[in-house]
């Protein structure tokens, strides 16, 4: 073990321990356990991740997932691609874990033990302050992210039919927007392209499936090494520490007489692990920028291997549309050309018709120039006649006012019918006054006889017995 870290800084760092395990990065084409980078025109779905050792120790340069070429048709929006598999570590180096990255993938640094060193006591001191958080709240915050990604992905699988439909539609409309004929118009093309775009769909949700089946399997494979890990880091801290102890003290005995005492040989020593300590941090931080760059290579190699695939297979594609294109445009030229005659035909029989209703159009201007001149003189007419009927009604609204006064000043004069109406309620008024005057004598003698009764009777009650 001590030989092992003597030698970190030589040849032997960049062994198949570093680039194997030293930092398990996925390999191109792959993302982490929490999916691929985001494609062309695809935005990175936001996960939950874990603080890598990387992410706590400090900013380091980040390595971005390498891109896939997305497909033709729009992507919808949904969970990743299942992630490839995980390159298995090197045999003779320790396991470390592969913390998810999102987007841009970091690679860790290399074990304490791949390592020529490892952080002494004040770096680790200072490690823990730059963490600054504790398990419990990194546990709470991972669980919030989990809730909030479950609340996402059923609100996405809530939207995912409008999404489709929404898709058809777009779809259709940019049909029209290039020229094409509508698919009813063209035997029904929509009618097949449904059921495929359902079948896709179909295809899509398995995908999904397998994904977190594989995405699930990377966890639990990731939360197994990280374990591993932590105590790989600790044996390897122990015996770093040890190592050095050993090594100062070895120092201190040899140098302390050569340079005149303990303190003097203290200072020189303490000094010299300084400088070592730094220089292993650089040699760290060349490690995982060196394996960073080896990783990123290799996904730019497999995008670009890819890619080249692709457009070959597109170029086929694209030869065997052009030639459908061309046929259709050269079908629809011919069509055009024999439209074109016909339109030709139709504008000379226009430009002759057009003449025709020219010399029309100004035989008829002159007779509207006759017609105004007339309606002018008739307006004047109809000026004075207007005026003079304002006059009469004028003059008949007076007489009319006069009339009615009258009428109110005579009363019952003259009109026969008020007078009849007026003689015949006064013989009736009369005849009814005479009626009430003999019903009130009436009256009076029937209640003078019932008086009369009454004393009658009160009479012979006062003379009967009891």
């Amino acid at each position: 073990m001590a030989a092992g870290l003597r030698d970190g800084g030589g040849p032997g760092m960049e062994g198949p321990g570093d680039s194997g395990a030293g930092a398990e990065e996925p390999g191109p084409g792959e993302a982490g356990p929490e999916g691929p980078g985001p494609g062309p025109g695809e935005p990175p779905e936001p996960g939950p991740e874990e603080p890598g050792p990387e992410e706590s120790r400090g900013p380091g340069p980040e390595e971005p997932g390498p891109e896939e070429p997305g497909p033709t048709e729009p992507p919808e929006p949904g969970p990743e691609e299942p992630p490839g598999p995980v390159p298995e570590p090197a045999p003779g180096a320790p396991e470390v874990a592969a913390e998810p990255s999102g987007p841009a993938v970091a690679a860790e640094p290399p074990a304490p033990g791949a390592s020529g060193t490892a952080p002494g006591p004040s770096e680790k001191k200072e490690e823990e302050e730059e963490e600054g958080g504790d398990p419990a709240e990194e546990q709470r915050e991972r669980a919030a992210l989990l809730e909030e990604h479950r609340g996402l992905a059923s609100e996405r699988e809530r939207l995912r039919p409008a999404g489709a439909l929404l898709q058809l539609r777009l779809g259709e409309l940019l049909r029209l927007r290039k020229g094409e004929r509508p698919a009813a118009a063209a035997g029904g093309g929509g009618g097949r392209q449904a059921p495929a775009y359902g079948e896709r769909l179909r295809e899509l949700r398995e995908l999904r499936e397998v994904m977190q089946r594989a995405q699930a399997a990377c966890e639990q494979r990731v939360r197994a090494r990280s374990g591993t890990c932590r105590e790989s880091e600790a044996r390897a801290e122990e015996q770093w520490e040890a190592f050095r102890h050993h090594k100062k003290a070895l120092a201190l005995r040899a140098l302390g007489n050569r340079l005149g005492g303990r303190a003097a040989a203290v200072q020189v020593v303490d000094g010299v692990l300084a400088k070592e300590q730094v220089k292993e941090r650089a040699v760290r931080e060349v490690r995982v920028e060196n394996v960073k760059v080896k990783l990123e290579i290799q996904s730019l190699e497999a995008v670009l291997k890819a890619q080249g695939e692709l457009l070959k297979g597109q170029s086929f594609a694209d030869l065997a549309y052009m030639k459908k294109e061309n046929q259709k445009l050269v079908e629809k030229f011919d069509d055009l050309c024999g439209e074109i005659l016909k339109l030709k035909t139709q504008v000379s029989t226009a430009v002759h018709i057009l003449s025709h209703y020219r010399e029309k159009l100004r035989f008829v201007e002159a007779e509207n120039q006759v017609r105004e001149a007339e309606l002018m003189d008739i307006d004047i007419i109809l000026s004075q006649k207007r005026d003079f009927l304002t006059r009469k009604k004028q003059a008949r609204d007076r007489l009319r006012a006069n009339t009615l006064k009258l009428q109110q000043k005579r009363g019952l004069v003259g009109n026969e019918v008020l007078l009849r109406d007026f003689e015949e309620k006064v013989d009736t008024l009369e005849l009814l006054r005479q009626q009430l005057e003999t019903l009130k004598r009436h009256h009076t003698g029937l209640i003078l006889t019932r008086r009369e009764i009454q004393k009658k009777v009160r009479e012979a009650n006062s003379v009967l017995p009891f």
